[in-house]
């Protein structure tokens, strides 16, 4: 069976080497495409690089077997408010430090963002104030997906909250340790969450977060 060597963001730690079939990444691309709701009415503006597993499962992939339009590119501020601006993105998906170094240009303050009827966020932890920003730029929905990284679609997600509906998406079961530790289909992640709020806490040190309940849910 052919194989697909990609690598995750390096955003919380360093890049982590994900091998997957072919298979494997068209089933993830449908399954976000579903969670989503993409259509071939939809235009997306994707930023995540081609060795990365989020630009065949979040991103490029799911516009493709959507037959939407996608706008694909190397992540600059400038150059992504300028393509914004002119395509009119209805999805996109970005992480914190996207939205960091963006908050850092002009251009960026006076950006109408309600053509955007779907955005993905993930990687670490999302605070609310963050979404709350993205909110009152016009976005309609902004979705926080956890367990997207190595194999989207995501374990579970919080819509428009750093709180997330702990109900596991079709192919997962979940349960928490007694110190919060998300345990998924037997795996013991390593990532801690507030069972009471819902909230992402910390990984434990010394985690990788990979585990084959991503690589074969």
């Amino acid at each position: 069976m052919s194989k697909i060597i990609l690598y995750t963001s390096g955003t919380t730690k360093d890049p982590k080497e994900v091998v997957f079939s072919w298979e494997d990444i068209k089933s993830a691309a449908l399954r976000s495409i579903r969670e989503i709701g993409l259509t071939k009415d939809d235009i997306v503006l994707d930023v995540y690089p081609a060795n990365t597993i989020a630009h065949y499962t979040v991103t490029a992939f799911p516009a493709h077997y959507a037959g939407a339009t996608l706008i694909s590119t190397t992540f600059d501020p400038y150059t992504y408010i300028k393509l914004f601006k002119k395509y009119q993105p209805t999805y996109i998906s970005l992480i914190p430090r996207h939205i960091e170094i963006l908050e850092k240009t002009k251009e960026w303050e006076q950006l109408d963002m309600s053509c955007v009827k779907y955005m993905v966020m993930g990687t670490g932890r999302i605070d609310q104030q963050l979404i709350d920003r993205l909110k009152s730029k016009g976005i309609n929905l902004i979705s926080n997906w956890y367990g997207m990284t190595e194999m989207p679609p995501p374990v579970f997600v919080g819509d428009n909250s750093e709180a997330f509906d702990f109900t596991p998406k079709e192919g997962y079961t979940v349960s928490f340790s007694i110190e919060g530790e998300c345990i998924i289909n037997g795996y013991h992640t390593g990532d801690i969450f507030d069972v009471e709020t819902k909230k992402f806490i910390k990984r434990k040190a010394g985690e990788s977060g990979t585990g084959t309940w991503k690589t074969k849910p």
